[in-house]
């Protein structure tokens, strides 16, 4: 038998089975073989539906807990901000802003989860930590998720994974004020030194200078002031206020405090006020919950009744066509027999 001959042999068993005199699909004809036959399709459903209970039981369940997080308050930052207060107290242009501080801890508190995310991904038996934002576009609010096993380990999960990215983004931020203290701390003493020595500086010239003077006038013979009137008088001419005067300058200007501007001042009470910070990070945080994790009450997977109707729908389909085959290889079975 050719190719030909075979594919019409099978076109008109295929007619025979399932089509009628006037060539139409015997849909009557059809549903009388499926239901004399029933017994085997809902066998082959009850089989489907043991093998999906089976699948069922066995399957692992995956849970899915949600929790919503945003840039945090200006209270959750307000003592590290009064520590940036004192720091920059003699520069305050320079200091952060409170709503730019904010945006910097929920900046780094981002970028880490997202990095943390990446890294359970990469694990050998990868967690599944999802960060998006709830609207796309937008750097916050944060949806972050976690698939689990049972309800309760993703909710803790979710929790566990954001406190501690917020843990390590609190503590970089303490540990770098408390570095950038030490350094300001060496800064206002050197400061001070330098101001001290300058000062000093300024009161033993003035003395040279007086002393000096003293010279020219005991070598002068001048004892008593040979000013008339008050006027303003240089280095050179100080020797006009006689040795008497002189004298008396000198020995007062040994005994006088070094003059202080009211820059040492300044440096010195942003030193001291410094020194007496505590610095105190305990209610620092790098976001504030908009949705506490949440507790799942329904899970991602298996589907318990999806899972059941599939099979219920796949055992009727695979049933069927196990019918409308058996009784096709029965009219071939007749036909060759009458041959």
């Amino acid at each position: 038998m050719n190719v030909k001959d075979k594919v019409a042999s099978d076109q008109s068993l295929i007619h025979q089975t399932f089509f009628n005199n006037d060539d139409d699909l015997d849909l009557m004809d059809i549903l009388m073989q499926l239901w004399n036959s029933k017994r085997t399709i809902i066998a082959t459903i009850i089989l489907f539906l043991l093998l999906a209970t089976a699948y069922l039981f066995f399957a692992k369940e995956k849970w899915t807990s949600e929790a919503i997080v945003a840039q945090p308050s200006a209270g959750q930052v307000s003592n590290y901000n009064a520590a940036l207060n004192v720091l920059y107290s003699q520069t305050p242009q320079d200091k952060p802003s409170v709503a730019e501080l904010q945006r910097q801890l929920f900046s780094r508190f981002s970028a880490s989860l997202y990095a943390l995310s990446g890294s359970l991904q990469n694990l050998e038996t990868p967690l599944t930590l999802k960060v998006a934002p709830v609207n796309a576009g937008q750097a916050e609010p944060l949806s972050i998720t976690f698939t689990a096993e049972t309800a309760k380990e993703a909710q803790a999960q979710v929790a566990h994974f954001i406190k501690l990215v917020n843990d390590d983004v609190v503590n970089d931020y303490g540990a770098d004020i408390k570095h950038n203290m030490q350094v300001k701390l060496r800064e206002l003493n050197d400061s001070l030194a330098s101001q001290l020595e300058v000062a000093q500086n300024k009161k033993k010239q003035r003395i040279d200078e007086l002393k000096q003077a003293l010279k020219i006038a005991e070598n002068s013979n001048i004892v008593t002031s040979q000013l008339t009137q008050a006027e303003f008088l240089s280095d050179d001419t100080l020797y006009l206020l006689g040795s008497r005067a002189l004298s008396a300058a000198i020995a007062n200007e040994a005994t006088r405090p070094l003059p202080l501007d009211d820059s040492y001042y300044a440096t010195q009470r942003a030193l001291r006020l410094i020194k007496d910070l505590t610095i105190q990070v305990d209610n620092l945080q790098s976001f504030r919950y908009i949705m506490q994790p949440d507790l799942p009450i329904y899970r991602d997977s298996p589907k318990r009744s999806l899972t059941l109707l599939l099979a219920v729908l796949l055992g009727g389909v695979v049933g069927s066509v196990v019918v409308l085959g058996r009784n096709m290889i029965a009219v071939w079975k007749q036909r060759k027999q009458s041959v």
